[in-house]
């Protein structure tokens, strides 16, 4: 499937979670290039099975592993963003926010664009420019 874009949930600190399996996932992730990645610390919840478990994993070391895999995952969601500059899209656009237009692609990149017309629901081709905040600054081509 050209131009799909993969995401993945990650959940560091499971209780036993040894520091070759973490890695193990980082390695994973970073081989993958998701297109991004939700990173969360476990948290125990009472009543489930892993609340019971042993081999906590300590609050620092669940720290560290988040920052290290939310460090990957901003990697990854710019190398994705990345890989379409200069390419042109269709962009549904959504809103306008000061004076941006911003809208989605097909596989969910953040666009954003000048634009004097109203474009709330309308789909546009738009050239795909640079890196901007959270997804691309574009031109309507």
């Amino acid at each position: 499937m050209p131009d799909v874009a993969i995401t993945t949930d990650v959940i560091v600190g499971f209780p036993g979670e040894t520091e070759a399996e973490f890695q193990e996932t980082l390695d994973f992730c970073r081989e993958i290039q998701f297109a991004r990645i939700h990173v969360f610390s476990y948290s125990s919840r009472p009543g489930t099975t892993a609340a019971d478990m042993t081999s906590k994993v300590s609050a620092a070391v669940k720290k560290e592993r988040s920052r290290q895999m939310l460090s990957l995952a901003d990697d990854c969601t710019w190398n994705f963003r990345d890989s379409y500059l200069g390419r042109t899209m269709d962009v549904l656009f959504e809103q306008k926010s000061a004076s941006f237009w911003t809208g989605l692609t097909g596989n969910y990149i953040k666009v954003y664009v000048k634009s004097p017309a109203d474009l709330v629901n309308m789909i546009a081709r738009v050239k795909l420019n640079g890196i901007y905040r959270d997804g691309i600054l574009g031109e309507i081509i």
